[in-house]
């Protein structure tokens, strides 16, 4: 319907009209209502283009209008005019006629322009979205205008968080774009505008420059730029976290992928001192893990073996971190480099790491390495060793928590042997063969590389013999690292490989190398030590450990007794360890006591039975089985001074082995040990000591074996202290083995005497065979483990104790034959007798 409005518009329209001429009436107003309703957009343009298309007609038609109306008066005039122009508005339908060029603007500089692909000078559009200055208006901007803001920034140094933040956001818009492999611009356009932020501070912003630099696949100076700027953000601990949410290491060992040490050895060089700084420790954390690492106790644990000694804490053991705080830092520091070397591992950085180390190996076989090749080496095989160093502390800790964890393996024993190889190669250059050396010492520690490594046991040990060349030279201070690491490794593949140790035992070159090491040392200062902290006194624990190990085997630890000065040089180390009495060097010595009462216990296992020197064979001079009295009468001594009840435990288990030498037993009883012995035994002190009481006990049944022993046993009342342990030890605890080593101490006491009754006290005799009795009979101790079967140790000490007691009741036999024929002989006298008789 036609509003009242609309109406009124109408009727002055149709009274102007009238006035008009040539205006057909009815059909003007049957357009106008028409007109008068909301029209569709489609409508209002279809009528716009018709208007345009008659634009010229109309003109020439207006022309002609003019000119009729030039005879006309001027109130016609103006009514003709009104009529027209308002037939022309309503015919448009209103709308405006315009010009849809776009204005020409001019460039500005400064301007930023959108769209991914723009007309030089274009503003934006009224029906763009609104854009804010974050990545969406980043990623509408050109390449080549990224490149230019990047310029405006560049010589920058230090600047705000917020300038920071923009500039990282420009490149991590570049950076995406080269890694989908635009190639709009050449990478030295990109390069120079990148190349101008490396002054800065911001360590994001370098390592967003880099990340750009390597996703360009760049090589030579420019590769090594890239590696210096990691290398220069790695380097501070407080930037590690920039590391673990990114792709950085991915990029880097795909860079270093191609780099050659050799003709790239600065970017190798900044690349793996990279890797090196993102995973190794901290000074404190690297002191608080060697007591779960367990370091330089390598002993092998096997029967009739030196024990581990008990001041050497398990694995987990140890000093407990300050607070629980500190502990969860580390432990999630810890991890997240463990996720780093996972990382590495997955993108090959073993692998390449491997093959750079070949590539350096056959280049030091023909020509000696120097200058940054040889620095490169360096860095590299520090960087294997802080890979290793993270997974095997990570995975320890995780089996301490799951013992059925099993690690996720990245392959370092595949670079073992390139390791060794490459020790041989840089012979001569201290610093960096000890670096070499302190990688393998670390992968020794791994069950796979050490079973590697057993295979360049030789090889290892001949790398000690250009150490005793240069003892003298001025680097005699940085040959006790490289020793101290070389003697490591050879521990812990003597500790669980007994092909290693026959091989090197029969490697007589290797096996000179070794002995000269510990007589150049044993020979020098206790007190000596360099910058780094590497001592005389490690250099002789690792080495005599390494002897410790090798002589497990039979064939080993018998052949040692007779190596040349071997004997003298163990002696002269008990000593020097004895007559020190240094605070600060109290455990290193305690330490260096224990390593060498370790060797002699295996050592002397096997001269048991060498009383005396075969005449086909030469006994060397110093050798162990030339000094076995004098060794003997040493260690009472010590026995004697020495208070600490660990010391004591190892010289006892040193003893009862030695004292199965008949040589080694007259010389401890010169010495007065019986009497020691006893002494230990009696001490109640010393009583809840089990080590040091069984060997005690150990050494008195070897000792008893003498016949002139045993009287001055009697006289110091050794059989009542026996009497006593026994019943400790059956009645307290129901301990068979020690009451099966004090059976036997008596029946070493009783085997050869006629008559028992003159050792013991008829009192003792008794009880004695009460308490063998008792606890013989089998049915009775049954019982105490609910008629299951006897344990083997009661049948140990069941045939000992039988023995015992036949013994003790052929002499009560003899005793009641004695008796009978003595009353016998009384009554057959009887009739010789004078009686009185009554009165």
């Amino acid at each position: 319907m036609e509003s009242k409005k609309d109406s009124k518009s109408i009727g002055k329209l149709r009274f102007t009209l009238q006035n008009t001429q040539n205006v057909q009436l009815p059909q003007l107003e049957h357009s106008l209502v028409g007109l008068c309703r909301r029209r569709t957009s489609a409508e209002m343009i279809s009528e716009a283009k018709t208007f345009l298309t008659d634009v010229s007609p109309t003109t020439n038609t207006t022309t002609n209008h003019n000119q009729a109306a030039s005879g006309m008066s001027s109130t016609n005039y103006l009514c003709f005019t009104l009529s027209n122009t308002l037939l022309l508005s309503f015919l448009v339908g209103g709308v405006r006629v315009v010009s849809t060029r776009r204005p020409i603007t001019p460039r500005e500089t400064g301007r930023v322009l959108y769209g991914k692909v723009t007309l030089p000078g274009r503003p934006p559009s009224a029906f763009s979205k609104i854009l804010t200055r974050s990545n969406d208006l980043l990623g509408q901007s050109s390449t080549e205008k990224l490149i230019d803001m990047l310029k405006e920034h560049a010589g920058l140094k230090e600047c705000t968080e917020e300038t920071a933040s923009h500039i990282n956001s420009i490149l991590t818009e570049l950076y995406n774009r080269v890694r989908k492999n635009e190639k709009h611009f050449k990478k030295g356009f990109i390069l120079g505008g990148l190349y101008g932020l490396v002054e800065s501070s911001s360590a994001k912003i370098l390592l967003a420059v880099a990340r750009v630099v390597l996703a360009l696949r760049v090589s030579g100076s420019n590769l090594t730029g890239a590696c210096k700027l990691i290398f220069k953000v790695a380097r501070s601990e407080q930037n590690d976290y920039l590391f673990y949410d990114s792709d950085l290491l991915e990029l880097l060992i795909d860079g270093l992928g191609r780099a050659s040490p050799l003709e790239d050895p600065e970017a190798c060089i900044y690349g793996y001192g990279s890797i090196r700084f993102l995973t190794c420790s901290t000074v404190q954390e690297r002191a608080e893990l060697t007591t779960i690492k367990d370091f330089n106790r390598n002993w092998s644990e096997q029967f009739e073996l030196p024990r581990k000694p008990s001041t050497a804490p398990n694995l987990g053991e140890g000093h407990t971190l300050q607070t629980d705080k500190q502990q969860k830092e580390f432990v999630e520091k810890l991890s997240k480099q463990d996720a780093l070397v996972v990382r590495l591992s997955r993108h090959g950085a073993v692998q390449l790491m491997i093959l750079h180390l070949q590539m350096l190996n056959e280049a030091g076989a023909t020509q000696k390495l120097n200058g940054p090749p040889l620095h490169s080496l360096y860095q590299l095989s520090a960087a294997l060793r802080a890979l290793a160093d993270v997974r095997q502390i990570s995975s320890s800790l995780e089996q301490l928590e799951n013992p059925n964890f099993n690690t996720t393996k990245i392959q370092l024993e595949l670079a073992c042997p390139h390791l060794v190889r490459a020790a041989e190669v840089t012979i001569g250059e201290i610093e960096v063969q000890a670096n070499i050396v302190r990688t393998l010492s670390v992968l020794s520690e791994d069950p796979d590389c050490c079973h590697i490594l057993t295979n360049f046991a030789g090889r290892i040990g001949m790398l000690l013999g250009p150490c005793c060349a240069n003892f003298k030279s001025n680097q005699a201070e940085k040959l006790l690292s490289l020793i101290s690491r070389l003697g490591y490794i050879l521990g812990n593949i003597m500790a669980k490989y007994d092909n290693a140790r026959i091989q090197f035992y029969h490697n007589d070159v290797a096996m000179e190398y070794l002995l000269n090491i510990l007589e150049i040392y044993s020979k020098e200062p206790l007190t000596l030590h360099n910058s780094l902290g590497d001592t005389v006194v490690d250099v002789l624990i690792k080495m005599i450990r390494v002897l410790a190990n090798m002589s497990v085997n039979s064939e080993v630890g018998f052949g040692l007794g007779n190596a040349q000065s071997l004997g003298n040089i163990l002696m002269i180390l008990l000593k020097a360890s004895q007559q020190i009495k240094s605070i600060k060097m109290k455990q290193e010595l305690q330490e260096l006591t224990h390593a060498t009462l370790g060797a002699l216990h295996n050592l002397c296992f096997y001269q048991d039975k060498i009383t005396s020197t075969p005449a086909h064979v030469i006994e060397s001079k110093g050798s162990l089985q030339s000094v076995l009295s004098d060794l003997a009468a040493q260690l009472c001594s010590i026995l004697k001074t020495n208070r600490d009840e660990v010391t004591q435990t190892e010289i006892t288990r040193v003893l009862g082995n030695l004292t199965r030498n008949e040589k080694a037993r007259k010389s401890f009883c010169k010495s007065k040990g019986l009497k020691l012995v006893v002494e230990i035994l009696a001490n109640d002190a010393t009583r809840h000591l089990y080590d040091l009481k069984a060997c005690t006990i150990g050494i008195l049944v070897n000792l008893l074996g003498d016949m002139e022993n045993r009287l001055p046993l009697i006289q110091l009342k050794g059989p009542e202290i026996l009497l006593e342990l026994l019943r400790d030890a059956l009645q307290q605890h129901s301990d068979w083995f020690l009451a099966t080593i004090i059976s036997q101490a008596f029946w070493n006491l009783f085997i050869d005497t006629p008559h028992i009754e003159d050792v013991c006290s008829e009192v003792t005799l008794d009880e004695l065979s009460d308490i063998l009795a008792e606890y013989l009979d089998e049915e009775k101790i049954l019982k105490n483990y609910n008629n299951e079967s006897l344990p083997q140790m009661w049948e140990d000490f069941a045939i000992v104790s039988t023995d015992l007691l036949e013994r003790l009741q052929s002499n009560y036999d003899q005793q009641s034959d004695s008796i009978v024929s003595l009353e016998a002989s009384d009554f057959e006298n009887d009739e010789d007798d004078v009686y009185i008789e009554g009165m």
